[in-house]
């Protein structure tokens, strides 16, 4: 197997996971660049949310990006933030489909670049080489 990470294989198997990763970033980037004001806009009463982008506000892109990320993750698993009362679970209800289904996109391929690189990190380390 140590053969294996010495080859042009080994650097695909590598590579594959930040391209994923870095696609579901760029997925995040377009979220930001073309809906973020509706994305601010449709939490008027969310306390959770107008106080992370109070934090955040004002510091270019990259702060635009993490609020988005930050609000994809109430929007995609609500049910901790809605019981808190940091959500409002009609807000979460009537959030656009076609961004809610883009953020589950972006956050997928994070997700997946990051376990596979990890996965495949830990194989390198544990073969040895």
């Amino acid at each position: 197997m140590s053969g294996f990470w010495h080859s042009w294989w080994a650097f695909a198997f590598l590579l594959v996971p930040l391209l994923i990763g870095l696609s579901g970033m760029a997925v995040l980037a377009y979220i930001t660049y073309r809906y973020y004001d509706r994305i601010i806009a449709a939490f008027p009463n969310s306390r959770g949310v107008r106080t992370y982008n109070r934090l955040w506000s004002g510091f270019g892109f990259s702060s635009r990006c993490s609020q988005v990320a930050n609000t994809a993750s109430f929007v995609l698993w609500p049910k901790i933030q809605v019981r808190r009362g940091e959500l409002d679970p009609k807000e979460v209800r009537n959030f656009p489909a076609e961004i809610k289904r883009l953020m589950a996109v972006s956050v997928g391929l994070i997700s997946i670049g990051g376990v596979w690189f990890l996965l495949a990190v830990g194989l390198l380390k544990l073969s040895g080489s």
